[in-house]
């Protein structure tokens, strides 16, 4: 018997897109998102790689090209690249989390401790402020402003006899804001998918970037309990350490006209009760 095509049903590649798919399925679902949306859409991404992957290789990416590289039908493909592009602008994460990553990266706002200082609300002869620190965030959005959403995510506490406000969590989380949360999902699964997918391209040459795992089954659930709190302290030392360097080198490069480079390290911690398999992966 012939080999399974390495796209087939039975496929490895196959299988592991499935393993990819099906949460997205569940959030798509969830979410309202039927398949007839999520076809249209998927033409649209495979005509634009195939675009892509064409003009990478020196050819002319025509309707013709692009449809034996998709399998889409030709009056599909010349539809698709004669619909006007969707003018939405991409998701910003806006102000909030950069007060909150200079405020915990950057040494100017530390105690003699090295940790994220308490500050004045307004500016003072001698003395580092929030105000301060917010203008060097942005100059678009008032410190008032900025500081009430603080205060209502529990991310700051704003003492009002002293008029100083104190870091509470460096951690900005989304919950409350659907478009934050949507924005960071596409964000952080988009590039943690780039970088896997040039990995597996670059085969079995090494892959271009780091990606790794430690994955342990068989385990009770105090054990879990004990590997999940480790894994987010761990794993937040390491970024709160990388959040203070690449602030100091993002300040540092400002003036540069090569700075047109972007980082993102993630890190994720996921459990599953009542499992069984491999001991180790």
């Amino acid at each position: 018997m012939a080999d399974p095509s390495p796209s087939g049903p039975s496929s490895p590649h196959t299988a592991a897109l499935a393993r990819i798919l099906r949460p997205l399925v569940r959030a798509m679902i969830a979410r309202g998102l039927r398949f007839p949306d999520t076809s249209d859409l998927l033409k649209t991404l495979f005509v634009a790689e195939a675009e892509a992957k064409a003009a990478a290789e020196g050819a002319k990416p025509t309707d013709s090209r692009v449809s034996v590289l998709t399998g889409l039908q030709r009056r599909d493909v010349k539809a698709i690249r004669a619909a006007p592009p969707d003018p939405a602008a991409p998701w910003q994460a806006g102000p909030l989390p950069r007060v909150l990553a200079r405020w915990s990266g950057d040494p100017g706002y530390h105690d003699s401790a090295g940790r994220p200082a308490a500050l004045a609300r307004q500016a003072g002869a001698g003395t580092r402020s929030f105000e301060e620190l917010c203008a060097s965030v942005t100059r678009d959005v008032h410190p008032r402003t900025l500081l009430d959403e603080l205060v209502a995510r529990g991310l700051v506490a704003h003492d009002r006899e002293t008029d100083r406000v104190t870091l509470v969590s460096a951690s900005f989380l989304a919950g409350r804001d659907e478009a934050a949360l949507l924005g960071y999902f596409g964000a952080n699964l988009g590039d943690h998918a780039e970088a896997a997918v040039a990995n597996v391209l670059a085969a079995p040459a090494p892959g271009p970037f780091f990606e790794r795992a430690v994955h342990y089954n068989r385990l009770s659930a105090e054990s879990l309990d004990a590997l999940d709190a480790l894994a987010r302290r761990l794993q937040s030392e390491v970024l709160q350490a990388l959040n203070a360097e690449a602030l100091a080198r993002q300040d540092g490069d400002r003036m540069r006209a090569d700075a047109t480079g972007r980082f993102r390290c993630g890190a994720f911690v996921f459990t599953e009760p009542g499992t069984d398999g491999e001991e180790t992966s």
